[in-house]
């Protein structure tokens, strides 16, 4: 390994992370996608040369396992232990960002093909309905987008097609009031009382719905940030 700019371990680990797409392929590959199309789907503005790319150089620098598979079946990728030591440090820089430099979603963040598979990989197994339950998104403004998910046996499919089954819940919002929401900068009932979202279906699955995702992965950053604005602003 070579190019650092001084013999330093810091300096070693810039090297590593030191451009925009790995720290994010380590973190689709922390949340559960393996296979290169899950890989390629969370990440909609890697190219899918680029990916192929780093995913060959954080395998020759031994952070990620590459499983054959059999014939007509997709590799598997995986974090080795390195690999999973240095996603806790990718997750850490999302802390820190959360408390010092997160804010509301802008434009060009908005995109609400990938939100929909955000909410499939947030999704807490034992929270999910026990029956086969469809939500039909209808998500407006920037990054607008129309999709189907479908629930069952403790899964959530994305769906951009309608699965042929009614409806049993739809939600719909802006993109970015749901990107908010996702990443616990909003709760779910604040948004439905200032009418930023809007649900339709039987009250059980409304006020459920909420509760079928993890929104806390940045929770504690968040208060943090928040104590520290509301402080701020206390006349002194």
């Amino acid at each position: 390994m070579a190019g650092h700019v001084d013999y330093c371990p810091i300096a070693v680990g810039v090297e590593i992370l030191g451009d925009r797409w790995t720290p994010l392929v380590i973190r689709e590959l922390s949340v559960g996608a393996s296979g290169f199309n899950e890989i390629a789907r969370g990440l909609p503005r890697l190219s899918r040369t680029l990916l192929a790319q780093r995913l060959r150089t954080l395998e020759r620098r031994g952070l990620v396992r590459k499983e054959e598979a059999p014939r007509g079946q997709q590799v598997r990728y995986q974090l080795t232990e390195s690999g999973a030591a240095l996603s806790a440090v990718v997750w850490s820089i999302g802390q820190w960002a959360a408390e010092w430099m997160f804010g509301d979603p802008v434009e060009e963040e908005c995109d609400g093909l990938t939100l929909m598979w955000r909410l499939h990989q947030c999704a807490i197994m034992d929270a999910l309905p026990h029956r086969r339950t469809v939500v039909h998104l209808l998500l407006t403004g920037a990054g607008a987008a129309e999709g189907w998910l479908d629930i069952d046996s403790g899964l959530v499919t994305v769906c951009r097609e309608a699965p042929g089954r009614d409806v049993d819940l739809t939600v719909e919002a802006q993109t970015a009031h749901m990107l908010r929401w996702l990443l616990g900068v909003a709760s779910f009932r604040d948004l439905m009382i200032d009418g930023q979202v809007r649900t339709m279906g039987p009250a059980n699955l409304v006020r459920e719905f909420p509760g079928w995702f993890d929104t806390t992965a940045f929770a504690e950053s968040l208060r943090r940030a928040r104590l520290r604005r509301d402080q701020e602003t206390v006349p002194a």
